[in-house]
């Protein structure tokens, strides 16, 4: 951010992207960075380097990245050092800072405690809890977060767990999660031809395109651990009288072309379209669907589908689902199915794609969800309240401690 525009009255404040710089960031960066209330300075990783390149996530755009200090880091196997944080909380240059909640992060252990030394503020942000925990796992957990001053969780969930392991409701804020920001979303509608009366998930539906059969839509990557198998055995199973869908794969990975051979064994059409990033592109995609289908663990795929209108399909309780799965519930924005299993997929794609009434419904109804939860702005705007939150809270508890009086004998 240019000096000249920077403001001696707001708080300023050092913030870590996480997980990385990448694409699906860019859309809340800029919202930060447009804050009126706070002075960001971010830093971050501009690449997903752990991994195939297959499986990398692509990064924002220059625009984005000439406004993040970028962050080296080093690793051996989940242990991780990002390089400059501890230097960064020791400065003392920030109001307060917002680190990444990565418990393997060993520079995060550090930066803690050399704020703890330095009387500086740290908030960690990230998911937080996604499944209950037990034993060594919950006490480290317990341990790193202990050490900070704040938690910015992306879900519910976390928070309830959190409260529930002993942590003050106080310290814990939920801010969400996002990928779009309205304006993107407003301008994908804008080139959807409207018909009178339709709300605006419903116009965003299906455009004529000579195939009457219902077409299901998967976004993620494809790796090892997003078993797309799942599908072509539910796909499999369907009764003959229901007419099997088209599926529409978005996504890269590993285990592309291992997919493309099983989906074309099985006589399921499916066309794997490699990695999507552009907005249109993808309304389009999605305004061609009647359902997206969300195996293994779900994410910000559920809130790409959600914010275009399209009900979800996902697992009931996969342990590697990100908080996003709490914007699923079950007949009201999608349907949940028992985790990894064909035939209960099966059952639920076959109830839905016979109700093409209740998944206009449920589109429209997620899309509400996103735009009061999980657009860039509203992202944007509850770290900005929850930050301002505990900078308040911390003043109000500073002034008391100034008021009391030392005791005379």
């Amino acid at each position: 951010m240019p000096a000249e525009s920077r403001s001696a009255d707001r708080p300023r404040v050092h913030f870590v992207v996480q997980p990385t710089v990448s694409h699906y960031r860019g859309p809340l960066l800029r919202r930060l960075l447009e804050s009126r209330r706070l002075e960001f300075d971010l830093v971050g990783r501009f690449r997903n380097s752990e991994g195939a390149s297959a499986d990398r996530i692509e990064s924002a755009d220059a625009s984005v990245l000439a406004e993040v200090t970028p962050m080296d880091f080093v690793s051996c196997g989940e242990l991780w050092w990002e390089k400059g944080q501890v230097g960064a909380v020791l400065s003392g240059r920030h109001d307060v800072y917002v680190l990444a909640g990565r418990i393997y992060t060993l520079s995060a252990w550090a930066a803690l405690l050399a704020a703890r030394a330095r009387g500086a503020r740290v908030l960690l942000w990230g998911h937080g809890w996604k499944r209950p925990e037990s034993g060594m796992k919950r006490r480290l957990r317990l341990a790193f977060y202990a050490l900070s001053d704040g938690l910015l969780v992306y879900g519910d969930r976390a928070r309830e767990l959190g409260t529930a392991y002993g942590v003050d409701a106080e310290k814990i804020a939920v801010v969400y999660n996002s990928i779009y920001s309205a304006d993107q979303l407003e301008a994908a509608d804008a080139d959807v031809p409207r018909s009178s009366g339709a709300s605006r998930a419903e116009e965003g539906r299906r455009e004529p395109t000579g195939d009457e059969r219902p077409t299901l839509i998967y976004s993620s990557r494809l790796t090892t651990r997003h078993r797309l198998d799942t599908l072509v055995e539910a796909l499999e199973q369907l009764p003959e009288e229901v007419v099997r869908p088209r599926v529409i794969v978005v996504g890269d990975g590993v285990e592309r072309p291992r997919l493309e051979r099983r989906f074309a064994a099985a006589g399921l059409e499916a066309d794997f379209l490699g990695a999507v990033y552009d907005v249109d592109r993808l309304r389009a995609l999605y305004a061609a669907a009647d359902a997206a289908v969300c195996i293994g663990g779900a994410g910000l795929n559920v809130t790409q589908a959600l914010g275009f209108g399209v009900p979800v399909v996902a697992e009931d309780a996969h342990p590697d689902s990100s908080p996003e799965i709490e914007a699923v519930v079950d007949g009201e924005t999608g349907r949940l199915y028992r985790s990894g299993d064909p035939a209960s997929l099966q059952e639920v794609l076959a109830e839905m794609l016979a109700d093409p009434e209740g998944m206009r419904r449920m589109g429209a109804a997620g899309r509400a969800v996103v735009e009061e939860r999980y657009t860039a702005e509203a992202h944007a705007e509850a770290l900005e309240d929850a930050i301002l939150g505990f900078l308040r809270r911390w003043d109000r508890r500073g002034r008391r401690r100034r008021s009391v009086k030392p005791a005379t004998s």
